[in-house]
């Protein structure tokens, strides 16, 4: 096998590995399917997808298969060609369905670097066992004009973490559950008299000074402006270069 090598492999029915083998170096980026809860933050968080909000997205190294134009049976997907391995999607990741390997060692370099900040999470432990973790704040509105109870149990059940449940013809949030995720928000499309409004103001007490890879990832999740604006570097994405330079890398190549 030639060197460098990026492949995929199916541990188990759960566990798929994404592989970037160098001659000194192997990084994994480890896909738990039984502890994903679909939410959302990592293709938001992944500095190679472009346009997020009001565009279609153009590329990204990670999403549902939906996002990523393949047909797979999994919930995330991952596309080892244009993946960096840089590890932001672990680092947000509230289900801890995602882990990044380094040669072994469960580490990210943005991290130990100070490109992306630690902050303090709520962590508690679901009905199944898996645990989920809150990093954000802010605020959620459900607005339910539908009068069919079993649509809107359906629409509650769209929550992974049990945060929604209906009373009488309307639904309630449980603040405490609700990891301010991007799942019922996209659930709702399907949904003609249901809507939703998620507000999220900020992270969780963060914890440093991180560098502006942190700004582009704060816009990206937060929504400041939107969407990521001014792409006009030689990869199209700012951002990507921004951490492909603080992983010692070159900057990605254009893919058009």
């Amino acid at each position: 096998m030639s060197l460098p090598a990026k492949k995929a492999i199916e541990i188990d029915e759960n566990i798929t590995h994404y592989i970037h083998k160098m001659l000194n170096m192997e990084m994994i980026l480890k896909y738990d399917e039984s502890k994903c809860i679909e939410c959302g933050f990592c293709h938001r968080v992944c500095p190679v997808t472009v346009s997020i909000y009001d565009e279609p997205l153009k590329k990204t190294a990670i999403g549902t298969p939906e996002e990523m134009g393949v047909e797979s049976e999994k919930k995330i997907v991952v596309d080892t060609e244009k993946c960096i391995w840089c590890g932001s999607c672990s680092w947000i990741c509230p289900g801890y369905t995602l882990e990044l390997l380094i040669n072994g060692e469960n580490k990210i370099l943005l991290v130990e670097n100070g490109s992306l900040a630690e902050f303090d999470e709520e962590v508690r432990t679901l009905e199944n066992g898996n645990k989920v973790r809150k990093v954000v704040e802010g605020s959620i509105t459900i607005t339910c004009n539908e009068g069919d109870t079993k649509v809107i149990d359906q629409f509650a059940e769209e929550c992974s973490v049990g945060a929604m449940t209906r009373k009488d013809k309307d639904i309630e949030v449980d603040r405490d559950k609700c990891i301010l995720c991007f799942k019922c928000t996209e659930a709702s499309k399907n949904y003609e008299n249901i809507s939703v409004e998620v507000h999220r103001d900020r992270f969780k007490q963060v914890k440093g000074e991180p560098s502006s890879v942190w700004n582009g990832i704060m816009l990206r999740v937060l929504g400041k402006e939107g969407k990521i604006k001014g792409i006009m570097s030689r990869s199209q994405n700012k951002l990507a270069d921004a951490v492909m330079r603080l992983m010692g890398k070159e900057e990605t190549e254009d893919e058009g």
